[in-house]
């Protein structure tokens, strides 16, 4: 049995130096923070500290710091309770981030992440990015919509029009349409929504989204989104991505489900792929 679903991997390995300490120390707060005592009373300034392998960062002064952080050129992106370093995608004031975990937390910019989103030159995920080349420079252009989407056209239309330009790309290659599936079509729908809280092939649960997929499927694959205001402009994102070009064209699926969710303010599209035995 095999699964067809984009997670990209770095190929690169990057090394940094932080220094690890064991449980001889221990926290101390103030009324200006927390900071960590080591076990001679001396404390760590200005430094990254690893303890327990959980990654924090004390400012000059020594105490914990939280938010954002700029460490060198680098951006990174700390818990603003707990002070952790945060990896993978995480939400600030509305905006998603991706902090790469194969890149030691940096925040990535001006390029696409391991599963294949475009984020600019702030970090920010721009839905149908991507880079181009102008005089030997890197650019993005993305694709903006102003206005919410329209009221009048239903979730579940938006979803059965996905599923017809899938198959119009198909058809571009020569290769057979994909079956609209019931069962598909409901874990779709149920991962659209998941995709509000965790916008990841995770569910909110931890648990992949396999665990959705409806049983006798042989092959089965994944491709998510947010943002994209219509049809044609999340299909545009994906096929511009190649991991989720490939889902789409691949003929190794015969079944399709897609699910669109509208939390007010923004589309959340789901693909889910599959083929019985």
């Amino acid at each position: 049995m095999k699964k067809r679903v984009f997670l990209g991997l770095v190929a690169s390995t990057l090394l940094m130096a932080v220094p690890t300490f064991g449980a001889t120390g221990g926290w101390k707060r103030d009324n200006n923070g927390w900071w960590y005592q080591l076990s001679d009373g001396s404390y760590v300034r200005s430094s990254w500290l690893s303890i327990n392998n959980v990654r924090y960062y004390m400012n000059g002064s020594g105490y914990m710091q939280t938010g954002w952080l700029k460490d060198g050129k680098d951006w990174y992106y700390l818990d603003t309770n707990n002070g952790d370093m945060k990896v993978g995608w995480v939400n600030v004031n509305n905006t998603w981030y991706y902090m790469n975990p194969f890149n030691d937390g940096r925040m990535d910019a001006n390029t696409y992440t391991p599963d294949g989103y475009f984020v600019d030159a702030s970090g920010a995920y721009q839905p149908g990015g991507r880079m181009t080349e102008t005089n030997g420079r890197q650019n993005n252009s993305a694709n903006t919509t102003s206005g919410s989407a329209s009221n009048q056209t239903s979730t579940a239309a938006l979803a059965q029009r996905v599923i017809e330009l899938v198959n119009e790309e198909r058809a571009k290659y020569g290769l057979s349409p994909l079956s609209a599936d019931s069962a598909l079509m409901n874990s779709a729908d149920i991962r659209a929504k998941e995709l509000v809280t965790l916008f990841s092939h995770t569910r909110p649960d931890g648990s992949s989204y396999r665990t959705l997929m409806p049983s006798g499927l042989m092959t089965w694959g994944e491709n998510v989104a947010m943002g994209q205001r219509s049809p044609e402009s999340v299909m545009d994102s994906w096929m511009n991505s190649q991991g989720h070009r490939e889902n789409i064209l691949s003929d190794d699926f015969s079944l399709i489900g897609v699910g669109c969710y509208n939390d007010g303010s923004t589309l959340y599209w789901v693909q889910n792929f599959g083929a019985r035995r």
